[in-house]
């Protein structure tokens, strides 16, 4: 029996000859729980042949000699063949490489002891001395299955590496590339994208979107008014809020609701309004056809009474100045009554006459003639 074990260990090793093994042996030392057979020593013979994901198939002979009944005091032997498979854990960079194993396998024993089949499993590790070289040191676990008995052991040896240098440690795949599309070019991947579609050439942020350097809600490829102060509220366009349309935006027009028409100063409060009356020659009348104008500045007054107006006439250069101040007079009092005749306080009104003193357009062409003939309410508040 014992001579074909060294056979069939012999055929193994030649069987792996052209291929990636490991020959080594080992010394150790079971102890026996619960048994009469005493605890022995052990020598170990092993060739293992690596498989692939980081297996190593063993097959492993062990001797021991004075096995036996620790009461007889017998001094037998035990031949025990094993097949274990092993499963090694290599790590990066490191000269020990951590294993576990499990097998089974049938001993033979020169005594009243019965011959049968056992199982074991352990843990190991082994230390890299050399290319070649590897020292190792494991704990097992056996059990013998007929007799019943639990076999524990510490083995320490080393193996010589035929074919093979080191452990492989199986790195992961390299992960394939992942085409980046960026479908509107803006530097920014599709899939983190916030804002996709952005326009060629427009600067975005690290989400895709537009820049908004204001913080008003509108881009600044698309702001016609940038820097608006923090909070205002805008338009479309970016530009503060007029809800008048008087030109001074709602967060500065401190008299807000200016009906249309009346100029205003640079806190949008009204400063001036222009009738727009044409008079005959040499006349102080007012058409109906103007009525609606002097109506609507006179709700204005009345709906603001802490306004004050001085209605002002103003004439061309024809004729003597002295006529055309009288003249003037004329027709701003005839605006004035008119206000007072709907409803507006005396309190708030006055009248001047101004003749040619003030134009606001050239005298030397009937165009510019006609718009210095003019009445306006100039306001104080």
């Amino acid at each position: 029996m014992k001579k074909s074990l060294i056979a069939i260990a012999a055929l193994s090793a030649m069987a792996f000859a052209t291929t990636d093994y490991e020959v080594g042996g080992a010394i150790g030392r079971n102890a026996v729980s619960h048994s009469p057979i005493s605890n022995y020593n052990l020598l170990n013979l092993r060739v293992g042949k690596y498989l692939p994901k980081n297996h190593v198939l063993r097959f492993e002979l062990e001797r021991s000699e004075k096995f036996g009944n620790k009461d007889l005091v017998k001094d037998e032997h035990l031949l025990r063949a094993l097949v274990n498979v092993e499963h090694y854990f290599p790590i990066e960079d490191s000269k020990i490489t951590p294993y576990a194993f499990v097998g089974a396998g049938y001993q033979w024993v020169s005594s009243e002891y019965d011959n049968n089949m056992v199982a074991d499993l352990g843990v190991g590790a082994k230390y890299l001395v050399s290319s070649k070289w590897d020292a190792f040191a494991e704990l097992r676990g056996l059990r013998d299955f007929s007799n019943n008995d639990n076999h524990y052991g510490i083995l320490v040896g080393a193996v010589y590496k035929f074919g093979k240098t080191e452990p492989k440690v199986e790195k992961k795949p390299e992960p394939k590339p992942v085409a980046v599309i960026d479908r509107d070019k803006d530097g920014v991947a599709d899939v983190k994208d916030l804002c996709p579609g952005t326009p060629g050439g427009v600067k975005v942020n690290e989400k895709g979107c537009p820049v908004d350097s204001d913080g008003d809600g509108v881009a600044d490829y698309l702001d016609k008014c940038p820097n608006t102060p923090e909070n205002v509220k805008v338009d479309q366009n970016g530009c503060p809020i007029d809800s008048d349309g008087d030109g001074v935006a709602d967060y500065l027009d401190k008299c807000p609701n200016t009906p249309k028409d009346f100029k205003v100063d640079q806190n949008g409060c009204p400063v001036l309004f222009n009738f727009e009356i044409q008079f005959d020659y040499n006349s102080a009348n007012i058409k109906p056809e103007y009525m609606e104008r002097i109506q609507k500045f006179a709700d204005f007054l009345k709906q603001h009474p802490e306004v004050k107006a001085e209605i002002q006439g103003h004439t061309d250069n024809k004729g003597s100045a002295a006529y055309n101040k009288k003249l003037s007079e004329k027709r701003a009092k005839a605006v004035y009554e008119t206000l007072i005749k709907l409803g507006v306080s005396k309190e708030q009104l006055s009248y001047k006459g101004y003749g040619e003193e003030n134009p606001i357009a050239s005298n030397d062409t009937e165009e510019g003639r006609a718009k210095n003939r003019r009445v306006v309410a100039k306001l104080y508040f």
